[in-house]
């Protein structure tokens, strides 16, 4: 995604359930974007993996920490759509 180009809130949640789904083995349908990460098992391995890939995707900076303090998929949509813009 290049810097000219926006990504709505809706379009990243999904991405985002795609990956999370990718890294789980599940498909993404199953993953509620209002329950907890970690209740999926989510460690700070999986964490990690994820952020990379969302630094990739949408072309920012993502600070760990800021992003793990956002437990649900909700949560860390709305974080990123904010950096992303």
């Amino acid at each position: 995604m290049s810097g000219s180009q926006t990504i709505s809130h809706d379009e990243l949640q999904m991405w985002l359930l795609d990956r999370i789904a990718f890294y789980l083995d599940r498909p993404a349908e199953n993953i509620d974007p209002a329950v907890e990460l970690a209740r999926y098992g989510i460690d700070s391995v999986y964490a990690i993996s994820i952020i990379s890939d969302i630094e990739d995707h949408l072309q920012v900076e993502v600070d760990v920490a800021e992003a793990r303090r956002r437990e649900t998929v909700a949560d860390l949509t709305a974080y990123l759509v904010g950096l992303a813009r």
